[in-house]
């Protein structure tokens, strides 16, 4: 009886645009011609092994599922959501900073200072965690993309948001008051099919970090 194939959840977006280049040539390279169309699953140079491109925020869920055995996700998103994933490595790359910026000029003092301070992000967790650990309160606007805008128009007095080279932050008149942690790219594994089917998942991870480590 012929298996199904084994599907690696890969993301689409800033980690996508990283992670697919990096796996050109290797046996996980993903099929050409089928990334140039809108097709979501994609064959891998490996029969057998096909990748889902799927979006940083849905990604965990398909791996806690079981829908696909291995994932490659933010540290950052991992953080926000309470899922039931093996963490498996650190990839080393997709580094970036969760940092806290407002207008330039405006310091964390300030911000401090502020008697009602409005915070918009879309890291909540990490957010609250971090307040908790200045010993400072805050409403949180939550925000799922453009919280760039939001100091500029007056939603709130600053952001958490993630931060790479600084460019977004500069054309928006922005810079970092604080930083509150660290992300990059994780390999994540469905506990179950880990589990369960080590002689099938397992050479498979270490295939994939192959793969990245000799492109790194």
């Amino acid at each position: 009886m012929t298996q199904p194939p084994v599907l690696i959840a890969f993301p689409k977006g800033r980690l996508g645009d990283e992670l697919v280049p990096r796996l050109a040539g290797t046996p996980l390279a993903l099929d050409t011609a089928a990334l140039k169309s809108r097709v979501l699953r994609i064959p891998t140079a490996t029969p057998g092994v096909a990748a889902l491109l799927l979006k940083g925020a849905d990604l965990p869920r398909y791996v806690a599922a079981g829908v696909a055995s291995l994932g490659i996700v933010g540290s950052d998103t991992l953080d926000e959501m309470d899922v039931d994933l093996l963490e498996l490595a650190d990839l080393g790359f997709g580094a970036c900073r969760l940092s806290l910026c407002a207008l330039a000029g405006v310091t964390l003092e300030q911000l401090r200072a502020r008697p009602h301070l409005r915070l918009a992000t879309k890291f909540p967790k990490a957010t609250e965690a971090w307040l908790a650990r200045e010993g400072l309160t805050a409403e949180l606007v939550p925000l799922s993309s453009s919280a760039e805008l939001a100091p500029l128009l007056g939603l709130a007095d600053a952001i958490v948001d993630l931060v790479q080279t600084g460019g977004t932050l500069r054309a928006h008149g922005l810079v970092e008051t604080a930083v509150l942690g660290r992300s990059s790219a994780r390999l994540v594994a469905a506990r179950g099919a880990y589990l369960s089917e080590p002689g099938r998942i397992r050479p498979l991870a270490d295939l994939l970090l192959g793969a990245l480590k000799d492109k790194a």
